[in-house]
Formats: structure tokens, C-alpha cells, sequence
């Protein structure tokens, strides 16, 4: 007899749809949130590039494309301009364990030290390959998951459940019925074996004493 639960199957329905409503939640949040929320409101490349002896000393942060790399600059505009030395890019350099190449597109937050130098104290980049990268693992590894919980899980529709494959109640009566008819089979082979050695012993017996 399964064990009783104590909320059932309209506790488990209602926990399914409150986890759901979180899982998509907190991918809206994440989605809402900037690459660093800890940098959201800080003046960027826009405010800076128009004035920039007004920022001098404030922590900013600021998107460009790479133009050199070493040391780093990075021009605030497709056309060029609006370029700042970015100190510490490489070794501030976020999720990536790559340097930084020519044409990268990338944000660096820090202190403006003087008109066109930055300080960074985190850097991050947006290549495509390694959101690539990113979104082929996670597949795989989707995948992967998966195929074990198609493979070793089923979907007892009575109960509701995701209940494992090898505990199946059809499988577990057979199995338990074959296992029964082998043992009971052994039994009356060995009785049958017995009975005949008696008569064997019997018959001997008998003829021991006409003779």
C-alpha cells in the first residue's frame, strides 16, 4: 500500500503552480536586471563623452568597441571617437577566461582618473561566441537531463506523481508472480525427487527380502 500523503493531489497541483510562478518570476527579475545591478544609474558613455571634465573622479561606466589593446582603448561611437584608455581591463575582465580582442564590444565600470583614462574595476564583454558557447551547454545539458527522467521516471496518472520506472505495479506483479511459480516449481521437483527416492529405497527393500 503506498504511503498516504498529507496534502494530496490538490497540495501537490497547487505547490507545482507556485514553483512555476516563481520560475518565471525570477527569470522576468533576471531578465529586468542589467549585466551589473550594482552599476545601473551611474553616468555612462552618453553623459561622459559630452562633458567630460564635469566627471572627472566620479565612478562611471562606459561601452565601447576595442580599438587597440595594449593598453586597452575602447571608442564610445561607431565612427571612432569617444576613445578612453580603459587601465585594468584585462585583469578585471568578467566570465571570460579569454583577453580582450580588437572589435570586442565591451562595458567597463570604474573612476574617470583624468579627461580620457578609466580606471576600471570590472570589465565585461558581450561576444557572441561565448553566449554561443553558453547556450549550446545548456542545451546539452537539458538534453542530457531529459533523457535520464524520460528513461528512469514515469507519470502515474492515479496518483498524480512522477513515480521511478522500476517501480511500476504491473512490472512488480509479475515479476513477484514469476518469481513465485520458480520457487514453487523448484519446490515440487524436489518433492517429486524425494517421492522417488523413497520408492527407490522401497523397492530395493522388497527385493532384498524375497531374496
Amino acid at each position: 500500500m503506498p504511503p498516504r500523503e498529507p496534502f494530496g493531489q490538490v497540495g501537490r497541483l497547487l505547490a507545482g503552480i507556485v514553483l512555476l510562478a516563481a520560475l518565471l518570476g525570477l527569470v522576468y527579475w533576471t531578465g529586468a536586471t542589467g549585466v551589473e545591478p550594482l552599476e545601473r544609474g551611474y553616468p555612462d558613455e552618453v553623459d561622459v563623452t559630452q562633458n567630460r571634465e564635469a566627471y572627472v573622479g566620479d565612478r562611471v561606466a562606459l561601452g565601447g568597441i576595442v580599438v587597440e589593446t595594449d593598453p586597452v582603448v575602447i571608442a564610445t561611437q561607431r565612427s571612432g571617437y569617444g576613445r578612453f584608455t580603459v587601465v585594468g581591463a584585462h585583469e578585471t575582465l568578467q566570465h571570460s577566461s579569454v583577453t580582450l580582442e580588437t572589435g570586442d564590444r565591451v562595458t567597463a565600470f570604474g573612476t574617470l582618473e583624468d579627461e580620457s583614462t578609466l580606471v576600471a574595476d570590472r570589465t565585461v564583454t558581450d561576444r557572441l561566441r561565448d553566449t554561443l558557447y553558453m547556450v549550446v551547454v545548456s542545451f546539452v545539458a537539458g538534453c542530457w537531463v531529459l533523457g535520464r527522467l524520460v528513461r528512469r521516471w514515469r507519470l502515474d496518472v492515479d496518483r498524480f506523481a512522477l513515480v521511478p520506472r522500476s517501480t511500476s505495479p504491473t512490472d512488480g506483479g509479475r515479476r513477484n508472480a514469476d518469481r513465485s511459480v520458480a520457487q514453487g516449481g523448484t519446490a515440487i521437483t524436489d518433492g517429486s525427487s524425494e517421492r522417488r527416492g523413497v520408492r527407490s529405497n522401497t523397492g530395493r527393500s522388497r527385493d532384498g527380502g524375497d531374496r
